[in-house]
């Protein structure tokens, strides 16, 4: 598939969320379970929240990428007029944003089906135990390991175009383009994933590293171990 027929397959995917519809319990209780998964994440990575050089990086991939907080806008914004952003922008970076978008997406499938599973056992305060219930399901293994997969893919991605002069400078220049086209949200959106990773020597090694631990963790958690969260880093 072309670039821009992957992006139109991943809208529709996107657009086909429960989240999206008006199931105001179901949304609240997506909410709490990404909360809970959120302060997982930055528990397990805080080394790296802490460390002022990946400290920027790696809060935008957790907020931003892997929590989809900020996808509806562009997602909106590329399903409105796909075929315009594609001549636009750099092919490699709409290339790259495809890449985002299936990590971003598979994510949200994931945390539904786990929403959906738990149901009313995420209307009071969630334990380990109970996330781990609804984590523990065999048949999204393989789908967990796709989702590794993507981010530490898109991690070399960005290296390349980060280390790109010419790359980053076509990009600078479409700005003022993008946004009269109404690409405001998609273009600030890939402004800001080049310019928090710039001072990360190496994005490839630094998301292979944050998939590795986090393959780990799923493996404890497979396998039954009692702590899977503790003594987690690779």
């Amino acid at each position: 598939m072309t670039a821009g027929e992957q992006l139109q397959h991943y809208l529709d995917r996107f657009f086909s969320l429960r989240q999206h519809g008006d199931d105001t319990v179901f949304l609240a209780r997506l909410r709490r379970l990404q909360e809970w998964q959120g302060e997982r994440l930055k528990h397990t990575h805080s080394h790296l929240l802490n460390d002022p050089v990946t400290a920027e990086g790696i809060r935008f991939l957790l907020e931003e990428v892997y929590g989809g907080r900020e996808l509806l806008p562009v997602a909106r914004e590329i399903r409105r007029a796909l075929p315009k952003a594609m001549k636009l922008l750099p092919d490699k970076v709409m290339v790259t944003s495809a890449a985002a978008l299936e990590a971003a997406i598979l994510t949200q499938e994931l945390d539904e089906a786990v929403a959906e599973l738990l149901g009313k056992e995420l209307d009071q305060p969630i334990t380990e135990m109970i996330y781990l219930k609804g984590f523990r399901q065999d048949h999204h293994r393989a789908d967990r390991q796709r989702q590794l997969q993507l981010v530490a893919e898109l991690g070399h991605r960005l290296d390349r175009y980060i280390r790109s002069r010419m790359l980053l400078t076509t990009f600078r220049m479409v700005r003022k383009p993008a946004h009269a086209a109404g690409f405001s949200n998609l273009y600030d959106f890939m402004d800001r994933s080049f310019r928090v990773m710039k001072p990360v020597p190496s994005v490839g090694l630094l998301l292979e590293q944050l998939a590795a631990t986090e393959s780990v963790i799923m493996d404890r958690v497979y396998d039954l171990h009692p702590s899977p969260f503790e003594n987690h880093h690779v």
